[in-house]
Formats: C-alpha cells, structure tokens, sequence
C-alpha cells in the first residue's frame, strides 16, 4: 500500500526564508557592484534549489508490502522490516535523526535496537493502522 508524504507550511516557508536571504544579497551586489553577473548566479541557484525542494515534496513517499515499509526520498530509500519496528509516536518539537519527511508534524518509527526514523505519511492514523495488521506488537505511544 502506497502512502504519500504530507505536506504543509514546513518547505515553503525554509524556501521563503532562504528568498529572503537571497533578496538581501541580491540588494547588495546591486548597489555596489557594476559587474551584475553574480546576479544571474544567484537566481540560478535559487530555481535549482526551489527546482529540488519541490522534486523532494514529489517524490518522498511510504510504501507497505508485506514485510517491509520501503521509504523513498529522492533518489534515496530505506527499507524497515515490520517485525523489527518496537514502536511509534508523534515527533514533539526538533528531532535528531535519520529524516524522510516533508512536514513539521511527523511520526517517528523506533525499529531495530536503537533504529529511529521519522518519516510523515499523509494518512498517519491509515498508516499505523496498516502497521498495526501486519505486526500488532508495535507500540502505539498517544501523546495527552
């Protein structure tokens, strides 16, 4: 079962930020320099950063088979097996880890011994629910 990534204010407002950024370098090379070709550097970086931003939003997405949740980003992908997963809760806050998501409200999956990974499918409850038929030994931490 195919699970796309969520997607809320989380890229577009680091896009904004880095505009932002970019606008005020942008501001000075205008007004000191003669020579604008630095210019034409920096809006080309930034359509290929924007250009990867959305390419990371298209292409992030969780997959179920039968033993195996298969996380994709990108060109990069992870595979957890079902049976190793002990747990699963809702990210409070920064996290530190492994990342596969494209949201700020996100679940991390704690698999293996020490293994965490937080990814933010679109449909959590669906998601866990999935998780949940195939290995009912995963613990399901709520927050209160």
């Amino acid at each position: 079962m195919l699970f796309y990534a969520k997607k809320d204010w989380f890229f577009p407002v680091v896009l904004l930020f880095v505009a932002l950024i970019y606008g005020g370098v942008s501001l000075i090379i205008l007004f000191t320099e003669d020579d604008l070709n630095a210019l034409y550097g920096l809006a080309i970086v930034f359509c290929l950063l924007t250009f990867l931003f959305w390419l990371i939003q298209k292409t992030t997405s969780y997959r179920i088979g039968n033993h195996e949740i298969i996380c994709r980003m990108f060109f990069l992908k992870k595979s957890i097996p079902i049976n190793s997963i002990r747990s699963i809760e809702k990210a409070n806050g920064m996290y530190v880890g492994r990342k596969m998501n494209t949201a700020w409200k996100c679940i991390i999956v704690k698999y293996n011994t020490y293994d965490e990974l937080l990814i933010s499918p679109d449909e959590e409850l669906r998601f866990i629910e999935t998780l949940l038929a195939i290995n009912p030994k995963i613990y399901v931490k709520t927050t209160s």
